[in-house]
């Protein structure tokens, strides 16, 4: 083909398509109703990125409050938290601002001779609980102040927290914009969440250390609890 037959067919396909390809303005417009669209539905997607996010780390915590769970009940006398409360939901949240932690121990930073009732679940295979880690979780435990020993069993408060959340100076202290303590985590979140707040709360019961007598160990603590003689409970 000679170069005058392709320009013929040049002139021939530009009468049939007088306005073919695209103008600069039309490009524009589709460049703009796409950035529109992307605005549109950004939130939606850092919506889903950050539940998904949380709802993993809330599968982290649970597994962290069993593992907890677990360790207590192999010596409920040993391993028992200090802090006992009336009411668990009362527990004060945890000293922050740094953190000492190996992995299956309790706490040595922060600590008190009253609490000693934070414990380190790693979970990024380090051996320790670190405030840099996004994976490690702070077990803070209460029991039952309706007991009077540990051998006769109670009821055993955990919170879970983030091990990162002690890099602040202070974990939803009083006269904060924080919400209230006994608050959890929102599991719906775009962002990295309220990190001062504890990820999971439960309660359980540790058996009494004689079994024989636990039925009895029940009613006494309930008794007095309620304030009543154990034996109008449980005769």
């Amino acid at each position: 083909m000679n170069k005058k037959q392709i320009q013929q067919k040049i002139k021939k396909w530009q009468q049939i398509n007088p306005n073919a390809g695209y103008t600069i303005m039309e490009g524009l417009v589709a460049m703009i109703m796409v950035a529109f669209l992307m605005s549109a539905i950004a939130p939606v997607i850092a919506l889903s990125v950050g539940t998904r996010v949380q709802a993993r780390r809330i599968e982290l915590a649970s597994q962290a409050a069993t593992s907890y769970i677990d360790w207590v009940r192999i010596d409920p006398t040993q391993n028992s938290p200090n802090l006992t409360l009336n009411n668990l939901d009362d527990a004060p949240s945890p000293t922050s601002g740094n953190l000492e932690c190996n992995d299956g121990e309790i706490c040595t930073t922060p600590t008190s001779a009253v609490f000693n009732d934070l414990y380190c679940i790693d979970g990024d295979g380090d051996g320790e609980c670190t405030t840099n880690s996004v994976t490690d979780m702070v077990v803070q435990g209460v029991r039952s102040a309706f007991t009077q020993n540990e051998n006769q069993g109670y009821a055993l408060g955990v919170r879970v927290y983030r091990a990162d959340a002690f890099q602040e100076t202070s974990l939803c202290p009083d006269g904060t914009n924080c919400p209230d303590e006994a608050t959890q985590q929102s599991t719906v979140t775009n962002a990295i969440g309220n990190r001062r707040l504890p990820v999971v709360e439960m309660v359980t019961d540790i058996a009494p250390a004689d079994l024989n007598g636990s039925f009895q160990n029940l009613c006494d603590r309930f008794a007095r609890q309620e304030g009543e003689d154990p034996n109008s409970i449980c005769p």
